[in-house]
């Protein structure tokens, strides 16, 4: 039986850190927790963990620049990331492909949708998308097609729009 995946969660939100670090641990991964860039850059080079999952809204500077900085460390650069982010506006698409980042998912969400980007990730033969689209996740499945080729478009409060990549099917979901 081979070593249970490492997963660092850089966040500075506690409700995220609790429900994510939680939800990562019952699926058997071994879970540190960074709450700043600089913590985060530290913990990713003395753990080496299987994948790094960023907020982009940490108190020392951006996830973006934290996801960079790891890109352009020799230790840290083949680490798969995925940044969360609230906006999924084109500048964020954009920001995704400068910084590297493996993927990155609309914010707030369910820590079963971020476990299923992890895994999703994790099984991408490389630590960077082949190009912008790529890197947006929505994690979830077309209710039109089942497809898996899905992302999270824009979220308005409680609500959370879809997009399929496979058929051009757009949905809705409203948070409980």
């Amino acid at each position: 039986m081979g070593r249970a995946p490492r997963l660092l969660l850089v966040d500075a939100i506690p409700d995220h850190v609790i429900s994510y670090s939680r939800a990562f641990a019952d699926e058997g991964y071994f879970v540190d927790v960074a709450a700043t860039a600089g913590d985060g850059l530290t913990a990713a080079r003395h753990q080496l963990p299987n994948c790094i999952v960023i907020d982009v809204r940490l108190p020392d500077r951006s996830g973006w620049e934290l996801c960079r900085e790891l890109k352009q460390d020799s230790m840290t650069r083949d680490i798969p990331v995925v940044v969360l982010t609230p906006d999924t506006t084109r500048e964020h698409v954009l920001e995704s492909a400068r910084s590297l980042c493996t993927a990155w998912m609309a914010q707030p969400s369910q820590a079963d949708d971020l476990l299923r980007a992890i895994e999703h990730v994790l099984a991408q033969p490389g630590s960077e998308p082949r190009n912008a689209e790529e890197a947006v996740l929505g994690a979830t499945v077309c209710p039109a097609c089942d497809s898996d080729r899905v992302r999270a478009t824009l979220r308005v409060s409680p609500v959370q729009y879809y997009a399929c990549h496979a058929c051009g099917h757009g949905w809705r979901v409203e948070a409980l």
